[in-house]
């Protein structure tokens, strides 16, 4: 999702040096679905010591490094001396690595934008997990330090298990971007949602897949990953003008993979139908997830405070494919029970499924 502050209010920048910037910020969105990347555009302040967000741009096929955004946000040079370096000297900077927001690792390439005189007048930032490339880095590193057969082997799988994970999540990432373009092609609305919907369905599943990949390992921390998804479902379905805040509360709870693919596609489902018909005739809302495991049984509960499923506006077609495929993934995948009480207030749907955990193996 993009966007931009008013240059002429909060810049001293001339009218050309303004379109200069403002011509590369109608691409921002281009580049970060591209670079699956956050991308933004940083601007030096006056006073010569800090720089500001004049732009951004999150991806829409991963999440975001930011829950918020970052319009407006200054940064000092002890904070970002490499975004302060580029703006002063005009010299690119790549490959420079920091913390996100989530404890990942983060790498940042900066890049100046000139004017028509060659003046700096602003930078390019782009900033992606790689979390993923550090870990692949010091399992090599742990390979190579391994003094017997047992312990190659362990790490050598784990080293097979990410590349696997690795590869479908982009293959999954390229199927995305390829509906994508043909999203764009079409006229029709209908056509074009069905494409939304798959999309979202699709990179639902990437986010899996990427989050075993950086870890290595077959099971999943579902409130992470709900978590993941959430953020970029609101970041890629609300329409301009509308709130709608989505919290996830409760415990971590780890499953299979095959498992946790199945739940994520199902949040996806749910979360994206409170979005698209509890808050039709609203601007804001709520959408609250709450986790609880008892002994094996997991609990998971969407709750939204819209129309109720008792409007017509609420949930759509109750035999629509999401919903079909809810029932599906519940019954077969995760052997469970998908129950949504008929209310005039708000929406509360539960899905109660057995998990049998690493230990009690």
């Amino acid at each position: 999702m993009m966007g931009i502050l008013d240059l002429k209010r909060f810049t001293s920048l001339s009218n050309e040096q303004c379109e200069i910037i403002l011509g590369v910020a109608k691409n921002l969105q281009v580049i970060a679905d591209l670079s699956q990347a956050d991308i933004f555009i940083d601007c030096l302040l006056e006073e010569d010591n800090a720089s500001f967000v004049v732009a951004e741009a999150k991806p829409t096929n991963i999440a975001s490094l930011y829950k918020k955004s970052m319009l407006g946000q200054i940064a000092y040079e002890e904070m970002e001396p490499g975004v302060l370096f580029s703006l002063k000297t005009g010299k690119p900077l790549f490959g420079s690595r920091g913390i996100t927001e989530e404890r990942g690792i983060m790498q940042q390439d900066i890049i100046p934008i000139n004017d028509q005189h060659g003046e700096t007048i602003a930078v390019l930032i782009k900033e992606r997990d790689i979390s993923q490339v550090v870990q692949n880095e010091r399992n090599i590193e742990q390979l190579m330090k391994a003094t017997n057969n047992e312990e190659k082997q362990r790490v050598f799988q784990a080293i097979v298990v990410q590349e696997i994970h690795h590869r479908v999540k982009n293959n999954l990432q390229v199927i995305s971007s390829l509906l994508r373009l043909q999203m764009q092609r079409t006229h029709s609305e209908e056509v074009s949602e069905v494409f939304h919907d798959s999309i979202s369905r699709i990179s639902s599943m990437a986010l899996v897949h990427d989050y075993l990949a950086q870890r290595g390992i077959e099971e999943a921390d579902i409130k992470v990953l709900i978590q993941q998804i959430s953020t970029l479902l609101v970041s890629s379905s609300i329409i301009p003008g509308q709130h709608i805040t989505v919290s996830v509360e409760g415990e971590s709870i780890c499953c299979p993979s095959d498992k946790a693919t199945a739940i994520a596609l199902i949040i996806n489902e749910l979360v994206q139908n409170s979005i698209k018909h509890a808050f039709l005739l609203r601007n804001n809302g709520k959408i609250a997830i709450n986790l609880r495991q008892r002994k094996q049984m997991v609990t998971i509960t969407v709750t939204d405070d819209g129309c109720g499923i008792g409007n017509p506006f609420s949930i759509g077609d109750l035999s629509s494919l999401g919903l079909q495929l809810v029932d599906m993934l519940v019954e077969e995948k995760l052997q469970g029970v998908f129950s949504f009480p008929i209310s005039e207030e708000g929406t509360k749907v539960s899905i109660t499924f057995p998990i049998v955990t690493t230990e009690a193996n």
